[in-house]
């Protein structure tokens, strides 16, 4: 007896073939993974896959584009706690995401880094600099371009750490969490150049 499908929108009906899509991604690698499968783990024709996407690639950049985004929403309780709280809370609240993301967030993250081709380092780029800006603004600190620039880097760390902490047990949470501190209060608290100075 053959399932009926569900009636859905077509935003839903995107997102679902997104989120069944993220699941595979995060078990193997996109080579691995074809567009047959893409279509029965989210329940619909081969054909809407192409539809919703163009093709397998652009599904797979869709899902690596959600899965590596930070959220664009202010953080709660910061105002006047001093930097190195806010900047442990930041980092806790950072460390929460990884963990409601779950373990497909974390293999995304490193599926991103791994497949160097530039359309999905267009997408890395954009995520590095929107958590840059998150932070920034978390830590009560102005969007300048330099900082921003100064905090960029620490992406690639934050989401090593995670890996290390989600999928190898290498590090405790608690552990994470105080290397992650460090790190982005280095790159804050030393005194960067102004326009002048650096032009």
């Amino acid at each position: 007896m053959t399932a009926t499908r569900q009636r859905l929108a077509p935003a839903e009906r995107r997102q679902q073939i997104i989120e069944a899509a993220r699941v595979l991604y995060s078990e193997r690698p996109f080579d691995a993974v074809s567009t047959g499968e893409l279509a029965e783990a989210a329940g619909v024709a081969r054909g809407l896959i192409n539809h919703y996407f163009g093709d397998k690639r652009e599904l797979f950049l869709e899902v690596m584009r959600e899965s590596i985004l930070m959220p664009e929403r202010p953080l709660d309780g910061l105002d006047g706690k001093p930097l190195q709280e806010r900047a442990r809370l930041t980092m806790d609240w950072i460390l929460d995401a990884a963990t409601t993301y779950g373990q497909a967030w974390v293999a995304a993250s490193g599926a991103a880094n791994l497949h160097g081709s530039s359309d999905l380092q267009v997408i890395v780029d954009e995520a590095d600099d929107r958590a840059a800006r998150l932070v920034l603004d978390a830590l009560g600190l102005p969007d300048d371009p330099h900082l921003r620039a100064r905090l960029r880097p620490t992406a690639a760390l934050t989401k090593s750490v995670c890996r290390e902490w989600l999928q190898h047990g290498t590090f405790t949470r608690h552990e994470a969490l105080d290397l992650l501190t460090t790190t982005v209060l280095l790159f804050v608290q030393n005194d960067h150049p102004t326009k002048e100075t650096r032009a």
